[in-house]
């Protein structure tokens, strides 16, 4: 039994959009989180996690070199008593560095510390792996201590356990910026999409009225006098027109058709390897521009349109056909 759905494929999409919305949400509120941190350095439960570390002092040159781009920092993060020391892993001529280096030459940082947003990171021992999503530096405490006298301040007050990273912070900040961005962009695409399924629909609907006044109020004409009739495919061959009724009806006058062919891609997914099949045509009157019919994929569909390409040739020679 065939009926007149407008809003087929219109509402599934906009379900979709709102999922969409819904995770651009969250990520939205997690890059909130992020750019304020509640916890402090040292203090976080767990490597990974954002951190606000307050800087009262700097040491003016990088102690060490990541890589090519990245360099190592000590600084000073609490001062009572001896103070307490912990390295900052960060990009060559980082601009807050700069900042943090000329607040300390001018006796700023000891009254009014800088505070510094980073990723608290746990390093890791030469032998382990990593298995968390952030970089993290590989034997670091040997390293750091290797660079200091053993029996001063820094070395006995130095945190080796964890340092703070500038670079995983703002990976961490653009993934999560770039991801809410790119949702609401998915959740804009998707409601635009549904809109146009239920505009293009509605047109369809009105174009078989027009044309065939007999289909108003019973569109079961359809199935009981088509040519060609497929559940599976959701495809339906009436007279001039070639209807298709998976997600949303499309309606193409065979009169005014080029070209008809099956466009199958074939596509890979976690090993596994699927086609999907779409009917598409070409208007006599726009040869260079492709449109395309939604249709059901069904593994045999190249087999069940045989017979649909037969009666298009049949009846309408003009059309070449094909797939």
């Amino acid at each position: 039994m065939i009926k007149e759905k407008r809003n087929k494929g219109f509402v599934s999409g906009l379900v979709l959009a709102l999922v969409f919305l819904a995770f651009a949400g969250l990520m939205f509120s997690l890059w909130i989180r992020h750019q304020n941190p509640a916890t402090s350095f040292a203090k976080a439960e767990k490597s990974g996690d954002p951190v606000t570390m307050q800087v009262y002092d700097i040491y003016p040159e990088p102690v060490g070199t990541v890589d090519k781009r990245h360099v190592l920092y000590i600084v000073q993060y609490d001062n009572q008593n001896d103070g307490k020391y912990a390295g900052i892993e960060t990009k060559k001529d980082d601009t807050t560095i700069k900042e943090i280096i000329d607040k300390a030459k001018n006796g700023e940082l000891q009254t009014n510390p800088y505070q510094l947003k980073g990723t608290q990171l746990a390093p890791l021992a030469k032998d382990s792996k990593n298995t968390s999503r952030n970089g993290r530096l590989v034997g670091y405490s040997e390293y750091i201590h290797s660079l200091l006298d053993p029996t001063s301040v820094v070395s006995l007050n130095m945190t080796t356990s964890y340092y703070l990273s500038l670079t995983e912070y703002n990976k961490d900040s653009l993934f999560l910026l770039l991801g809410s961005v790119a949702l609401v962009g998915l959740t804009i695409t998707m409601v635009v999409a549904s809109f146009s399924v239920r505009k293009r629909t509605i047109a369809s609907y009105q174009e078989l009225h027009q044309n065939y006044p007999e289909l108003q109020g019973d569109l079961n004409r359809l199935a009981d006098e088509a040519s060609y009739y497929n559940q599976d495919l959701k495809v339906i061959l009436y007279k001039n027109h070639l209807i298709t009724y998976f997600r949303g009806t499309q309606t193409i006058d065979l009169r005014d058709v080029q070209q008809l062919y099956l466009h199958v891609t074939r596509v890979r997914q976690s090993g596994i390897a699927r086609s999907i099949f779409q009917l598409c045509y070409i208007r006599k009157d726009k040869p260079k521009k492709q449109h395309r019919l939604a249709i059901k994929n069904k593994k045999n569909a190249e087999e069940q349109l045989y017979t649909l390409f037969a009666q298009v040739s049949e009846r309408f020679p003009d059309v070449k056909v094909g797939i």
